[in-house]
Protein backbone atom coordinates (compact mmCIF):
# COMPACT_ATOMS: atom_id res chain seq x y z
CA UNK A 1 0.00 0.00 0.00
CA UNK A 2 1.28 3.44 -0.99
CA UNK A 3 2.32 5.89 2.28
CA UNK A 4 1.07 9.39 2.09
CA UNK A 5 2.75 11.58 4.39
CA UNK A 6 0.95 14.49 6.30
CA UNK A 7 0.66 17.32 8.62
CA UNK A 8 -1.87 18.18 11.09
CA UNK A 9 -1.85 21.00 13.39
CA UNK A 10 -3.34 21.72 17.02
CA UNK A 11 -3.54 25.47 17.75
CA UNK A 12 -5.27 26.23 20.88
CA UNK A 13 -6.08 29.65 22.64
CA UNK A 14 -7.59 29.86 25.63
CA UNK A 15 -9.23 26.69 26.12
CA UNK A 16 -10.63 27.05 22.72
CA UNK A 17 -9.31 24.59 19.58
CA UNK A 18 -8.87 26.00 16.04
CA UNK A 19 -10.80 24.05 13.37
CA UNK A 20 -11.97 24.63 9.78
CA UNK A 21 -15.00 23.40 7.86
CA UNK A 22 -13.36 21.14 5.10
CA UNK A 23 -14.46 22.50 1.68
CA UNK A 24 -13.62 19.36 0.06
CA UNK A 25 -13.95 15.30 -0.17
CA UNK A 26 -13.37 13.28 1.45
CA UNK A 27 -15.72 14.22 4.34
CA UNK A 28 -16.79 17.67 2.68
CA UNK A 29 -18.72 19.51 5.55
CA UNK A 30 -17.08 18.26 8.35
CA UNK A 31 -14.78 20.10 10.90
CA UNK A 32 -10.82 19.02 10.53
CA UNK A 33 -7.37 20.52 12.12
CA UNK A 34 -5.48 22.35 9.75
CA UNK A 35 -3.18 19.79 8.11
CA UNK A 36 -2.72 18.28 4.59
CA UNK A 37 -0.46 16.37 2.63
CA UNK A 38 3.60 16.73 2.67
CA UNK A 39 4.64 18.15 -0.70
CA UNK A 40 7.66 16.60 -2.45
CA UNK A 41 11.37 17.74 -0.98
CA UNK A 42 9.27 19.75 2.00
CA UNK A 43 10.06 18.69 5.25
CA UNK A 44 6.58 18.52 7.62
CA UNK A 45 7.41 21.04 9.98
CA UNK A 46 7.64 23.28 6.69
CA UNK A 47 4.65 21.93 5.25
CA UNK A 48 2.41 22.13 8.71
CA UNK A 49 3.50 26.01 8.04
CA UNK A 50 2.07 26.40 4.89
CA UNK A 51 -0.93 24.12 5.16
CA UNK A 52 -1.99 26.91 7.90
CA UNK A 53 -1.19 29.40 6.00
CA UNK A 54 -3.56 28.17 3.06
CA UNK A 55 -6.36 26.26 5.03
CA UNK A 56 -6.48 29.45 7.82
CA UNK A 57 -4.73 32.40 6.27
CA UNK A 58 -2.14 32.72 9.37
CA UNK A 59 1.74 31.88 10.12
CA UNK A 60 2.03 29.78 13.17
CA UNK A 61 4.90 28.81 15.36
CA UNK A 62 5.59 25.49 15.46
CA UNK A 63 5.85 24.58 18.77
CA UNK A 64 6.94 20.82 19.11
CA UNK A 65 5.80 17.73 17.24
CA UNK A 66 3.20 15.75 19.45
CA UNK A 67 3.32 12.45 17.84
CA UNK A 68 2.60 10.54 14.79
CA UNK A 69 -0.66 8.67 13.43
CA UNK A 70 -1.08 6.24 10.58
CA UNK A 71 -4.41 5.63 9.24
CA UNK A 72 -6.40 4.52 6.38
CA UNK A 73 -7.69 7.04 4.09
CA UNK A 74 -9.93 5.15 2.49
CA UNK A 75 -8.81 6.27 -1.22
CA UNK A 76 -6.38 3.67 -1.71
CA UNK A 77 -3.41 4.68 0.09
CA UNK A 78 -2.55 5.37 3.94
CA UNK A 79 -1.44 8.55 5.78
CA UNK A 80 1.42 8.60 7.84
CA UNK A 81 0.09 11.83 9.72
CA UNK A 82 2.66 14.06 11.82
CA UNK A 83 0.63 15.97 14.98
CA UNK A 84 1.99 19.37 15.39
CA UNK A 85 1.10 21.66 18.38
CA UNK A 86 1.43 25.40 17.16
CA UNK A 87 0.58 28.94 18.25
CA UNK A 88 -1.35 31.46 16.13
CA UNK A 89 0.17 34.85 14.91
CA UNK A 90 -2.68 36.49 13.64
CA UNK A 91 -6.77 36.10 13.29
CA UNK A 92 -7.62 33.12 11.11
CA UNK A 93 -10.74 32.72 8.21
CA UNK A 94 -10.91 30.14 5.85
CA UNK A 95 -8.57 29.85 2.83
CA UNK A 96 -8.59 28.05 -0.15
CA UNK A 97 -9.80 24.44 1.63
CA UNK A 98 -11.89 25.64 4.29
CA UNK A 99 -14.74 27.13 3.95
CA UNK A 100 -15.31 28.47 7.44
CA UNK A 101 -12.77 28.37 10.72
CA UNK A 102 -13.96 29.06 13.90
CA UNK A 103 -12.46 27.80 17.77
CA UNK A 104 -14.36 25.79 19.93
CA UNK A 105 -14.31 24.41 23.29
CA UNK A 106 -14.05 20.29 23.86
CA UNK A 107 -17.95 20.77 24.97
CA UNK A 108 -18.66 22.66 21.48
CA UNK A 109 -16.93 19.85 20.12
CA UNK A 110 -18.89 17.36 21.06
CA UNK A 111 -21.68 18.75 19.65
CA UNK A 112 -20.88 19.16 16.05
CA UNK A 113 -19.73 17.05 12.88
CA UNK A 114 -16.18 16.44 13.59
CA UNK A 115 -14.06 13.91 11.09
CA UNK A 116 -13.50 10.81 12.76
CA UNK A 117 -9.40 11.54 12.14
CA UNK A 118 -10.00 14.57 14.26
CA UNK A 119 -11.53 12.47 16.97
CA UNK A 120 -8.49 10.51 16.70
CA UNK A 121 -6.18 13.48 17.38
CA UNK A 122 -8.52 14.81 20.39
CA UNK A 123 -8.69 11.41 21.67
CA UNK A 124 -5.07 11.29 21.70
CA UNK A 125 -4.46 15.14 23.01
CA UNK A 126 -7.24 15.83 25.46
CA UNK A 127 -7.65 14.59 28.99
CA UNK A 128 -9.93 11.70 29.68
CA UNK A 129 -12.35 14.15 31.35
CA UNK A 130 -12.72 15.68 28.32
CA UNK A 131 -12.94 12.86 26.48
CA UNK A 132 -15.35 11.27 28.17
CA UNK A 133 -17.83 14.14 27.43
CA UNK A 134 -17.12 13.88 23.23
CA UNK A 135 -17.57 9.91 23.74
CA UNK A 136 -20.73 10.35 25.64
CA UNK A 137 -22.57 12.38 22.51
CA UNK A 138 -22.54 10.07 20.20
CA UNK A 139 -19.62 10.58 18.02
Amino acid sequence: MIIHDTVSIVIERNGKYLLVKRANKPQKGAWAVPGGHVDRGETPKLAAIRECNEEIGCKVDIKKKLFVIVHEVGLGHIHRARIFLAQLKGSPKAGTDASAARWFSPNQMAKINLTVYTINIFNRFLSKSKLKRLANNGI
